[in-house]
């Protein structure tokens, strides 16, 4: 079935970061055919060119970039290539992110520091990126993807609950800050989305699992309407809210119900 353009990504340069699978290549994809300029930011670059040529769009509306998000030069250097190629950045998506569990029986600190380094130093370096011109131009929309699990402290997901924790009040503050800049700032906390870091065994037994197409047009959804935060599915998110104000004994015993969120070999940006 055909997609309907929308006349609000019609020419827009938009940069995703974690493009190269999940959300980050569903948005790439629903963005070009929504008429949007993408630019496309990963550390892989096989998987960047498979997907360039993919995506069959005019060498002028898409390009790609190699970085890691946790390096600022690197991602800022990309930013600019990428500029080069598009134009200014008038949306950036900064979605790439990496989940590990939260082991308190072998606690690694460099392994939870790796989960806090690519989702929220990521978040920080892809925003330093472009937030200069932004602020120059007076124009320009900052986007995080957070998670529902940034609402809750999940068993065994301390530090990744933490990361996504950290990005909603990092861009509840930056909306309130760039507000009278001309400069908008979003972010949306998804539910389970089907993406490589989800295990089959969690794709046959969540319930209210997204694939990444509809995450992305929520996503593209939430921009639109330029929205502070936003939960989705309404489902997940009336239970972590609810789970949010029980007293810590009930939200102990409750929590312990919610099943472990298991590794994948695919941890990836």
């Amino acid at each position: 079935m055909m997609t309907a353009k929308n006349a609000f990504w019609h020419d827009k340069c938009v940069v995703v970061t974690g493009a190269s699978s999940g959300i980050g290549k569903a948005l790439a994809e629903h963005l070009v055919k929504q008429g949007a300029k993408v630019g496309l930011i990963a550390r892989r670059q096989n998987v960047l060119e498979q997907i360039i040529t993919t995506l069959a769009a005019p060498v002028d509306k898409v390009a790609w970039a190699c970085a890691d998000v946790t390096d600022p030069a690197a991602t800022a250097t990309a930013v600019q290539l990428l500029e080069k190629r598009l134009g200014p950045c008038e949306v950036m998506i900064a979605n790439a992110g990496i989940y590990h569990k939260t082991d308190v029986m072998k606690f690694d600190a460099a392994t939870q520091n790796a989960v806090i380094a690519t989702n929220v130093q990521g978040v920080v370096n892809s925003v330093g990126a472009v937030l200069p011109g932004m602020i120059q131009r007076k124009q320009g929309h900052l986007v995080a993807v957070s998670s529902m699990a940034g609402m809750i402290g999940l068993p065994a997901a301390g530090t990744y609950s933490a990361s996504k924790a950290a990005l909603v009040t990092f861009f509840q503050s930056l909306r309130v800050d760039l507000h009278p800049l001309g400069v908008k700032a979003t972010v949306v906390a998804p539910g389970y989305v089907d993406t490589p870091i989800i295990t089959d065994e969690e794709r046959e037994t969540v319930k209210d699992l997204l694939t990444a197409e509809q995450a992305a047009t929520r996503i593209c959804t939430a921009i639109e309407r330029n929205r502070a935060v936003d939960w989705f599915p309404w489902q997940a998110w009336l239970v972590c809210r609810l789970f949010s104000f029980a007293p810590s004994g009930l939200y102990r015993r409750l929590i312990t119900h919610i099943p472990e969120m298991e590794e994948t070999n695919t941890n990836r940006q």
